[in-house]
């Protein structure tokens, strides 16, 4: 749909951080988001602190893993199947990646 109309709305300049931080944690445009948000469509929100926090654990045993991994290699440590764990590990980050995209995907098209 075609967007000519100008609109113009008088807010305070706390309501205009509010509505701009919402906006931000939802990965949308100020417009995008007060439009949805005024038309009621439905805005899907999601507190991304665990996803955050999982995907910062996941990194840090990812580098533990190559680590181990590099001192298998030298021979300084012995290790069974090291490459499986580094094989699910890299599944699991994928997996993460795509529940990521999902939910962006949700809020671009709801």
């Amino acid at each position: 749909m075609k967007k000519s109309t100008d609109f113009h709305v008088r807010i305070s300049d706390d309501e205009l951080e509010l509505i701009d931080e919402k906006a931000r944690q939802l990965r949308m445009t100020r417009s995008k988001y007060v439009i949805q948000s005024a038309l009621h469509q439905k805005i899907i929100t999601l507190d991304n602190t665990a996803i955050k926090q999982l995907t910062s654990e996941l990194r840090k045993i990812g580098i533990n893993v190559n680590q181990i991994a590099i001192l298998c290699n030298m021979g300084k440590l012995q290790c069974v199947h090291i490459e499986d764990t580094k094989n699910e590990i890299t599944k699991v980050w994928e997996e993460l990646k795509k529940l990521r995209q999902e939910i962006k995907n949700l809020n671009e098209h709801s």
